[in-house]
């Protein structure tokens, strides 16, 4: 190796282990400068970029965590892709794992009567209580909840939209759908 890549590799040790120390501008410039890397590698094994993009916040909140488990003596990238890889595969599991639970139970649920005359009535019934209670949402919650629920943009294209950081979209998006589930419960 060449000594500039060597003093490269060298820099991201130091950086890593001033993250492990609790240094928050450390974490920061870290955050800069892997997230592009960590988000090629989740997003090439992730289809849905939603998901990819809260594998990725994962995966930093995870550096986070055990930065103080780094041994210096390996690469910083190696081990922040093995955190990266790993994470990916749970959210890859997990996913064919609900989505198998959900045609397990849908197959044994699934109900041969043809309803269709009244569940069209009720999906105009339904409609009109949505919007109710959308409109009950907070004007934040409303925008986020429309936007990637109804419109269907991504996390990513909800807070570009909203000139919002991707958590702060996605949260308001979250607790808006946790609203309507609870007005549409009442």
């Amino acid at each position: 190796m060449n000594d500039e890549l060597l003093a490269k590799r060298d820099e991201e040790r130091a950086l890593l282990l001033a993250v492990a120390a609790g240094d928050r501008a450390a974490f920061t410039r870290l955050h800069a400068r892997f997230r592009p890397l960590v988000e090629r590698y989740v997003r090439h094994q992730l289809v849905d970029a939603w998901q990819a993009e809260e594998v990725v916040q994962d995966v930093f909140l995870e550096i986070w965590q055990i930065a103080d488990r780094f041994d210096p003596a390996h690469s910083a990238i190696a081990w922040i892709r093995t955190i990266a890889q790993r994470r990916a595969i749970d959210r890859v599991r997990k996913s064919r794992a609900d989505r198998d639970r959900d045609l397990r139970i849908g197959a044994r649920d699934l109900d041969l009567v043809d309803h269709s005359s009244a569940e069209r009535a009720e999906s105009v019934l339904d409609r009109a209580e949505l919007r109710r209670a959308v409109a009950t949402l907070p004007d934040r919650q409303r925008e986020a909840v429309v936007l990637r629920h109804l419109v269907g943009m991504s996390g990513p294209e909800v807070a570009t939209s909203l000139g919002v950081p991707v958590g702060t979209a996605k949260t308001r998006a979250r607790d808006g759908v946790i609203a309507l589930r609870r007005a549409l419960v009442r």
